[in-house]
C-alpha cells in the first residue's frame, strides 16, 4: 500500500544514513520504527476496502468508465419521463371517469334523431306518392309507372321520396321492360311472331325500334341470335330511351319515351371527369359512334390501345356524344364508356367522359339509339 511502502522506503534510506553519522542511537531508532509499524498495521484499512478505493480511483482516472455511467443514467431516466404524463392524468379524479362518459354519450345523442328522421320523411313520402302507390296496389303497373315517373320528373319530391320512387319504378321495370312479360296496355312494348327469314337485327329495323337488337335478345333470354325460329313469340321494346346524368350523386337515370310521357326505367352508377371536367348541358348520341371492343388513343400520351387489349382503359363499349345546345355544340370527344377500374365508379377519375361498370354500360349501350337518344348532364 501507498502508506507502508512510503514509510518503509523512507525509514530504510534514512536509517542507513543515520548509522553512518550517529551509530550509538541506532538501537533506539529501531525500536521507534518497529513500534510505528505495529501501530500502522493495526490502524490500516482492510484489504477489501483497499480494492474499493482502487476501483474508484481507476474509474475516476478512466474517461470511458466515467462516460458510461452517465450515458446509462440518461437512458434509464427517459422511460419514467415518458410514462409520467399518463400517471399524472390518472391521478386526476375527473379525467378517467367523467371524460369517457361524455364521449360515449355524444354518439348516442346524435344517433337518436338519425333513426327518427327517416320515419318523419316516410310519412311525407306516403302522402306525396300515395296515388302512384295505390295504383300499384291495385295491380295497375302501367298507371303507377306513369304517375310516379311524372312526380320524379317534376322535381317536387324530396331526396328520400325520389329514392323511394326510383326503387319502386325499378321493380316495375324489371317486369315491364327487362322480362318477357308483355302488358296489354304498355305503350312501349309489343308482341311479335317470328317469320321465316327473320333476324333480330332485321326485326328491329323492320319494326322501327329505337333499341339495339341485342337488347331484344337480352329481354327474351335468347342465348344465340341465330337460334330464333318461325312462330316464336318475342317481346319487342320500342324505345326511344334517354338519359339524365346527375354529377352530384354520380348517377345516370334512363327514361323511356319522349316529352311528358317519359317513364323512369333504371339508375346506374357512373364515374366522371377529374377536377369536375365533365361538361354540363344537352347532348345526343352521335351517329355511327357506338362501338363494341373499340380501339383507343390516349389524347394525352398518344398511346394506342388495340381492340381486345385487356388494358384498354375505356373497356368494351363506347357511345359517342355530340353537343346540341349553345353550351355544348363545340365540344368533341365526349362519350360514355366502360372501364377496367371499377373502383373509380363514383369518383372523378376520367378525362371528362362518363364511365360505367362493364355490365351496366352494356345495358345502356343497347338502350340508347344513335341520332335519337339524348343525354342531359347536370
Amino acid at each position: 500500500m501507498a502508506l507502508p511502502s512510503q514509510g518503509g522506503f523512507s525509514s530504510t534510506r534514512r536509517g542507513s544514513m543515520y548509522r553512518r553519522k550517529r551509530g550509538r542511537r541506532s538501537f533506539s531508532w529501531f525500536i521507534v520504527i518497529v513500534a510505528g509499524a505495529c501501530i500502522t498495521w493495526m490502524l490500516w484499512p482492510s484489504g477489501s476496502e483497499d480494492i474499493v478505493l482502487e476501483e474508484v480511483a481507476v474509474a475516476e482516472a478512466t474517461p470511458m468508465a466515467t462516460t458510461k455511467p452517465i450515458v446509462e443514467k440518461r437512458i434509464i431516466a427517459m422511460p419514467p419521463a415518458i410514462f409520467e404524463k399518463p400517471v399524472v392524468v390518472k391521478t386526476n379524479p375527473d379525467t378517467p371517469f367523467v371524460a369517457p362518459v361524455q364521449k360515449l354519450e355524444t354518439p348516442v345523442a346524435v344517433a337518436t334523431p338519425v333513426v327518427a328522421k327517416p320515419m318523419v320523411l316516410a310519412a311525407t313520402t306516403s302522402s306525396n306518392l300515395e296515388e302512384g302507390l295505390n295504383s300499384l296496389d291495385r295491380g295497375d303497373s302501367i298507371e303507377a309507372r306513369a304517375q310516379l315517373s311524372a312526380l320524379l320528373r317534376s322535381g317536387s319530391l324530396t331526396e328520400t321520396e325520389s329514392a323511394q320512387a326510383r326503387g319502386v319504378l325499378t321493380d316495375i321495370s324489371d317486369s315491364l321492360v327487362f322480362s318477357r312479360t308483355v302488358a296489354s296496355d304498355d305503350p312501349y312494348a309489343i308482341e311479335y311472331i317470328v317469320r321465316g327469314g327473320d333476324t333480330l337485327s332485321g326485326i328491329v329495323k323492320k319494326m322501327g325500334l329505337n333499341v339495339d337488337w341485342r337488347f331484344i335478345q337480352r329481354i327474351n333470354s335468347i342465348k344465340s341470335a341465330s337460334s330464333i325460329r318461325p312462330g316464336q313469340n318475342l317481346k319487342l321494346v320500342t324505345g326511344p330511351f334517354h338519359a339524365k346524368v346527375d354529377k352530384t350523386t354520380y348517377r345516370i337515370d334512363l327514361y323511356e319515351g319522349d316529352g311528358n310521357e317519359q317513364v323512369f326505367i333504371r339508375s346506374y352508377r357512373v364515374g366522371l371527369g377529374e377536377f369536375n371536367s365533365t361538361p354540363t348541358g344537352l347532348f345526343r348520341v352521335r351517329r355511327n359512334s357506338k362501338l363494341m371492343n373499340p380501339t383507343w388513343i390516349n389524347p394525352r400520351t398518344r398511346e394506342f390501345y388495340n381492340a381486345d387489349n385487356p388494358e384498354n382503359p375505356i373497356g368494351e363499349r363506347w357511345i359517342g356524344l355530340e353537343g346540341i345546345d349553345e353550351r355544348t355544340s363545340d365540344l368533341t370527344g365526349l362519350g360514355i364508356h366502360g372501364t377496367i377500374a371499377p373502383e373509380s365508379i363514383g369518383t372523378q377519375s376520367s378525362m371528362g367522359c362518363i364511365r360505367m361498370g362493364s355490365t351496366d354500360v352494356e345495358h345502356v349501350y343497347e338502350m340508347l339509339s344513335e341520332g335519337v337518344s339524348t343525354i342531359e348532364i347536370n
